[in-house]
């Protein structure tokens, strides 16, 4: 049997995760023998299951009654499409809308290659639906940084080609179950929270052997900062604690994954991003944000959850 359990984390985002699940009625699932959508809330104000049960009473609702972050909310899904012996997990951010062909072509990658574990697809802005927001990701071993290929360009073409890539967004990515059962028993890290768990998650992938391949025939959009950037006042629009975890864990992947050598100056040029920051926050008048930048200094080299 051939099935895909589809998996959106919510928070508080009832209105995007439903366009999402409008745009997912009208996916092509040829050869396939079931596509199930799995919504997890996790820890909103209100059950998104009351409000969305009526238009799609086909989808399976789970609820977390706190919010578990983005690694603990797709953990809940990943579980429960491996208790019901699903063959693939897609884990699809809720404020994305999908092409109705977007899923074939990344299960024809993933059966085609028996050493990829896991393929995203091409991504845009659902602003502009031909500016790009992922075209495949990078990683430089040497300074430990990660980074995104073609963001905020227009395509032209210069991303169609299938390529094996160091690591892949979680906004969508198809895994193959039986990898995650045999090699990353411990699912996502949850200790990430949110940020940089995609990238944790994609090395563990690799270090076990196994690629990982962006496929731009097939696309989807985001609207991209959706749960993250819904604050207001004198903060701006991104939530501190937002702030403090892409911070942090941005020094996690930096001693973890830079080459051992080199591992000083990774570390050393993550801390000069963190003084760049803190003098803006200053210059703001953002002292909550700024003192979220010192906490993720320190926690970044006390703590080790890898």
């Amino acid at each position: 049997m051939k099935s895909i359990a589809v998996i959106l984390v919510n928070w508080n985002g009832v209105e995007v995760t439903r366009e999402c699940l409008r745009s997912l009625k009208n996916i092509n699932t040829a050869g396939l023998d079931k596509v199930q959508v799995i919504v997890v809330d996790n820890g909103s104000d209100n059950s998104v299951e009351e409000s969305l049960r009526e238009e799609f009473s086909e989808v399976v609702y789970l609820r977390s009654a706190v919010n578990r972050g983005f690694a603990g909310g797709n953990n809940i899904g990943i579980r429960y499409a491996l208790d019901k012996q699903f063959s693939y997990t897609l884990l699809l951010n809720n404020d994305t809308t999908v092409n109705k062909d977007f899923l074939l072509p990344l299960l024809h990658v993933l059966e085609e290659n028996e050493k990829v574990a896991a393929v995203q697809p091409k991504i845009y802005f659902a602003h502009d639906k031909n500016l790009l927001w992922n075209a495949g990701n990078t990683f430089d071993r040497f300074f430990g940084t990660t980074s995104t290929r073609g963001y905020k360009q227009y395509d032209q073409g210069q991303y169609d080609t299938t390529t094996i890539m160091p690591w892949l967004t979680g906004c969508c990515m198809l895994i193959k179950n039986d990898v995650i059962q045999q090699y990353a028993s411990s699912l996502l890290n949850e200790t990430y929270k949110t940020y940089f768990e995609d990238v944790e998650f994609s090395f563990r992938l690799r270090k076990a052997g196994f690629e990982l391949m962006y496929v731009p025939s097939s696309t989807i959009w985001h609207i991209a900062g959706y749960s993250a950037e819904r604050n207001e006042g004198k903060e701006g629009k991104m939530f501190p604690e937002i702030v403090y975890l892409h911070t942090r864990n941005k020094i996690w992947i930096a001693r973890a994954y830079s080459i051992p050598f080199f591992r000083p100056i990774a570390i050393t040029w993550q801390y000069i991003y963190c003084l760049l920051l803190l003098m803006h926050f200053a210059i703001k008048g953002r002292w909550e944000k700024y003192n979220k930048i010192i906490q993720a200094m320190k926690d970044g080299l006390r703590t080790q959850p890898f």
